[in-house]
């Protein structure tokens, strides 16, 4: 079997694989996307800058290798034409026979880019071609992935729809269609309020790649929904109405210092990270302080996968400013530099790499912001850690510059501290060090600000639930938001609150990612905590456990870092909840027996 998907690798039998070189790989590739070939064609695309005759003899050096490496023949030939053996499958062969026969959960499900890792740019008419395949091989997936969620969204398989449709959404987030989609799916779940943040999603998207508007499909479904009238609401579930003042409540609670430091920050045109667990309201200071100013903004959002592309942030800023300024015209050696990660602009002068003249780099593109980026108030970026790193060190670059170019435009940013890498945090440090820029942690709500929360929603009763809620959530402004949404959807909102507030779907989910990325002695120690309650200690634990207290230690140390513990207990109520229902009956019985020392 011929894996071209993913690398390029040959795997005979009882599981033997072999990894090809790119000559070998784009040899049998092109046999088995193309069919047959002529051997002088093939040896000019592979040795494009050899004379005939040397790149003929290298071809029948490399047909050589590839038989006595495998003992078998892979290609064969008739005078001067090369075709693959019939008998060897080609997985991406396979893709488009399944894709022509309209299977399209099998090709859904194959993973890998087309000769993944592998480069031909010594030859432009492979590499061409090479770049050309891989778009298609993705665009018969992309429109694999489109139809099986489209397919399960008519089966009523809605999980599975919501799962295959947000990878459709990863690949291309100006797909409308999807956001619809997206926006129907959440609704079927009974989450308007999930429902529509896919459309204010959609909407910042298609304004910042497009620089269009969402088509009036997408404004009426996002009326529906926000009205109530979708006809299909409740048809996965009948719940309560949910008032839009609880979807988005109108207060900013519990942030009124950190409002004040950032509008200082503003003021003194220094840089802005906000940091902090996911819903403790980090994009919400960011939309809201954009909003608050009578000046333009740059909505951007780093992306999952940016960190392992260089650059990729910088590229996505540079592309929406420029498509904001058709008629700009840049100086020939600006496009120059630029053109090592925007082919767009022409030939660059040098590969991207380590002979790079970063300083030349670096000032075409400060050249590139304080043209494209006139009038420009600030740049409000979300999600930043999953940036790459080359990017925040041309923003670290163009923030240094700022005292002599106050032209260029503010940098507002929101990153989760969980996410945040070594590399980044120390790039950050060196910023607020220097003055450049300020960092601010969002802590949870008190008791008192979820009071004021609740009271912003407008829900009768709901102030009244601020102590228990916040016990129940530690104060996380997103967990106040869905438990209370979830008490209404059932109907057990009432003036006492029950004895066990729920666990939402939502926060679940979340809380239960967050768990899985503990080491498992980390995990284990957090299941002990739960079973154990008040009785607890790391001496009980590890005599529990059978470990050490001091293997436990670090353990500990972990937990807190990732805010599951606080002091001498779960941070909250709703992780030793979720820490529960992940511990099967019977294992949860052992550990019950073993702290009773039965």
């Amino acid at each position: 079997m011929l894996r071209l998907l993913g690398g390029a690798t040959l795997h005979g039998p009882e599981g033997r694989s072999e990894r090809l070189g790119r000559q070998a790989a784009a040899l049998l590739a092109r046999l088995a996307l193309k069919g047959a070939q002529h051997r002088a064609h093939v040896a000019a695309l592979l040795w494009p800058e050899a004379p005939v005759t040397t790149a003929r003899a290298a071809l029948r050096q490399l047909l050589l290798r590839l038989r006595e490496t495998h003992a078998v023949a892979l290609v064969e030939g008739e005078e001067d034409v090369l075709r693959l053996v019939p008998q060897l499958g080609v997985d991406v062969v396979l893709l488009e026979q399944w894709a022509s026969a309209g299977r399209a959960s099998e090709v859904a499900r194959m993973e890998g880019e087309l000769l993944s890792g592998l480069d031909y740019d010594d030859s432009p008419e492979l590499d061409d071609w090479v770049h050309g395949e891989r778009r298609r091989v993705n665009e018969l997936r992309q429109r694999a992935r489109e139809e099986e969620s489209a397919r399960l969204e008519r089966a009523g398989a809605v999980y599975a729809a919501l799962e295959w449709n947000r990878r459709v959404l990863d690949e291309d987030p100006t797909q409308e269609e999807a956001w619809r989609r997206a926006m129907r799916l959440h609704l079927l779940l009974g989450e308007r309020g999930a429902a529509l943040r896919a459309y204010d999603r959609c909407r910042l998207v298609l304004e910042r790649e497009l620089g269009v508007a969402p088509a009036e499909e997408t404004h009426a479904l996002a009326r529906l929904i926000e009205t109530g009238a979708a006809p299909w609401v409740g048809t996965a579930r009948t719940r309560r109405e949910v008032p839009p003042s609880v979807l988005r409540p109108r207060v900013l609670a519990g942030r009124e210092r950190v409002w004040a430091r950032l509008e200082e920050a503003w003021n003194a045109r220094q840089a802005v990270f906000i940091s902090g667990a996911p819903g403790l309201g980090k994009s919400r200071l960011l939309t809201e302080l954009a909003a608050s100013r009578r000046e333009r903004t740059l909505l951007l959002e780093a992306r999952p996968g940016d960190s392992a592309v260089p650059y990729s942030l910088c590229v996505r800023w540079w592309r929406t400013l420029l498509a904001g300024q058709p008629g700009l015209t840049l100086p020939a050696w600006v496009k120059r530099e630029l053109a090592r990660v925007m082919p767009e602009m022409g030939e660059a002068p040098v590969p991207s790499g380590p002979e790079l003249d970063r300083p030349r780099f670096f000032e075409a593109q400060l050249e590139l912001m304080r043209l494209a980026g006139r009038g420009l108030a600030a740049l409000v970026v979300d999600e930043l850690h999953s940036s790459d790193l080359a990017s925040l060190e041309v923003t670290a670059y163009l923030l240094g510059r700022l005292p002599e170019a106050l032209e260029l435009p503010r940098l507002i940013t929101a990153l989760r501290s969980w996410d945040v890498s070594p590399d980044v945090e120390r790039l950050i440090t060196r910023l607020v060090d220097a003055g450049l820029a300020i960092r601010v942690e969002l802590e949870p709500l008190t008791s008192r600000e979820v009071g004021q929360l609740l009271w912003g929603t407008e829900v009768e009763g709901a102030k009244a639930l601020a102590d228990p809620l916040a016990h129940h959530t530690g104060g996380n402004p997103l967990f106040v938001v869905e438990t209370l949404k979830h008490l209404i959807e059932s109907g057990e909102l009432a003036p006492t609150p029950p004895e066990r507030l729920p666990v939402p779907d939502t926060v679940g989910a979340l809380l239960s990612r967050r768990l899985a990325r503990l080491s498992p002695t980390a995990l284990q120690l957090a299941r002990t905590l739960a079973v154990a309650r008040e009785r607890f200690s790391l001496e009980l634990a590890a005599e529990v456990l059978g470990l050490q207290p001091v293997e436990l230690a670090g353990r500990w140390d972990e937990l807190l870092a990732a805010g599951v513990v606080h002091e001498g207990g779960f941070s909250h109520a709703l992780y030793r909840e979720v820490v529960l229902q992940g511990l099967p009956a019977p294992v949860s019985a052992w550990l019950g027996r073993r702290i009773r020392g039965e």
